[in-house]
């Protein structure tokens, strides 16, 4: 019994694991997190100050009564000067996910330098440093891109240590060196990330609607106001408002219950029938708004896809679409802007009401 209970508890373990591991990359939703409460120039701050501390790790490799190569010394010049580029990024506006991903090539220099370096006690020393990419993956992006560079960190010093120990009278101060490295690098990024994941579940569960699985009226705003805030002129932002046909006669026919099935039937067929870039609310009832940054081509196909979408689900039901396109260009007042968008997309809602129902009706206002 004690056997197959270990081994319930290892297969238990295994599969949170497994979970934990898969979990993707959080940079979205926290950029939008921080951005709907204000919070996002103080963080830009913050990043450019990290982003400058990269760079102050490289540069402690040079100052040394040993020779370095000229190879060596490229390499450190090469890595403060993207450090201080990605400073640049942050502080003059919020990166994209790539953008703040491609910082490991900032952290990939720094372990060069420090490799390369003719002095091994101040290369393990500075090592030390490459904790803050760790922590900065563990905080922004996935468990698995803060892991691997752990690990890269530990090989890092791990062969630093070794060259500590073949010049130093004895062992002490190459294993004290690592050992700290170990300590600074593992614990640090992974309670980081930990602590962020924790607070991300909260995040959701608080922001969306508990029976349709989308965003509530309050988290669904305050995201299409984040997404407004850099727009482009290459893309259109269409929203659109959906509202079910004969809801009240699906609950007086079938009951309440068949009607909760079916406002979950439609907040899944939203969430599986959008981009990765869409933002799915659930406007009160049965009126759902989406509001989304799309090509031209793929914005005036998108209203009807959904009503087909929801057309086909297995429940008796279907819906009246209404949106409105315009260039994301011409978008200067997010606020404002949505505000009135959603007024125009809801009108058109309603004409394609009023013509029967289980249509779309598209409203250009800047055409």
């Amino acid at each position: 019994m004690l056997a197959v209970a270990d081994s319930g508890k290892q297969r238990s373990f295994r599969v949170i694991a497994a979970r934990w591991w898969r979990q993707p990359d959080q940079f979205e939703w926290l950029s939008g997190y921080f951005q709907a409460r204000g919070l996002a120039a103080p963080t830009r701050r913050l990043m450019a100050l990290v982003s400058v501390a990269l760079v102050g790790m490289p540069l402690g490799l040079l100052p040394t009564p040993v020779h370095h190569s000229p190879v060596s010394t490229i390499i450190v010049a090469c890595s403060a000067a993207v450090g201080l580029g990605y400073a640049t990024i942050w502080w003059r506006g919020w990166p994209s996910r790539r953008q703040s991903l491609s910082m490991i090539a900032c952290g990939g220099l720094v372990a060069i330098a420090t490799l390369l370096s003719a002095e091994p006690v101040q290369a393990l020393m500075s090592s030390t440093g490459l904790v803050v990419l760790s922590a900065y993956l563990g905080f922004f992006h996935s468990i698995r891109a803060a892991v691997l560079s752990i690990a890269a960190a530990l090989f890092i010093g791990g062969v630093l240590a070794l060259r500590v120990a073949a010049v130093a009278p004895d062992t002490a101060l190459a294993s004290t060196g690592f050992w700290v490295l170990v300590e600074v690098c593992v614990a640090l990024p992974l309670a980081i990330a930990i602590v962020v994941r924790t607070l991300g579940a909260d995040v959701v569960r608080s922001d969306h609607d508990s029976l349709t699985g989308v965003l509530n009226r309050r988290a669904f705003y305050q995201r299409v106001v984040a997404l407004l805030t850099a727009p482009s002129s290459a893309l259109r932002l269409v929203v659109i408002v959906i509202d079910l046909d004969k809801f009240k006669q699906l609950n007086d026919t079938f009951g309440h219950y068949a009607g909760d099935q079916a406002l979950t039937a439609v907040g899944w067929a939203l969430r599986h029938a959008n981009t990765a870039t869409a933002i799915i609310g659930r406007a009160g009832g049965e009126e759902f708004i989406v509001v989304d940054c799309l090509s031209q081509q793929d914005a005036e196909a998108l209203p009807e896809r959904l009503r087909a979408d929801i057309a086909a689900l297995p429940h008796p039901i279907t819906a009246s679409v209404g949106a409105a396109i315009v260039a994301l260009s011409t978008v200067t007042d997010p606020s404002a802007s949505i505000t009135n968008l959603v007024r125009t997309a809801d009108a058109a809602m309603y004409h394609a009401k009023r013509n029967g129902g289980n249509q779309v009706h598209t409203r250009r206002p800047d055409s």
